[in-house]
């Protein structure tokens, strides 16, 4: 269920925000960025705004390291904005990572 995972990775974004954000806008950014990796999904939200959605493949290049870095280079226009949004799609993939470690047949959770 794809709301499941936006909002679950919004709040492992927050919980990455209170570590390392100094700014309430870098909580913002961080947010942005922790969905920012799933425009790749054509049901994702940012995905449906995606019009290349259909050339892209889930969990490929925008799920990288390079991808993070790649996506963050639009807000190097805002003062300070990049690194936060770059953080944001660390904590992406490292939920992504839990999603996986995790979801077993032990502790399968619908949607996943």
């Amino acid at each position: 269920m794809i709301i499941f995972n936006w909002v679950i990775h919004i709040i492992i974004g927050l919980f990455f925000s209170l570590e390392f954000a100094i700014r309430p806008m870098d909580i913002l950014f961080i947010v942005i960025g922790s969905i920012l990796p799933d425009i790749d999904h054509h049901k994702s939200m940012l995905g449906r705004l995606n019009i290349f959605v259909g050339f892209m493949s889930h969990r490929g290049f925008c799920h990288t390291l390079l991808g993070g870095a790649v996506l963050s280079v639009p807000f190097l226009c805002i003062k300070g904005a990049a690194p936060y949004v770059f953080l944001g799609c660390i904590s992406h993939l490292f939920g992504d990572a839990l999603q996986s470690t995790f979801s077993s047949k032990i502790f399968k959770i619908r949607g996943w």
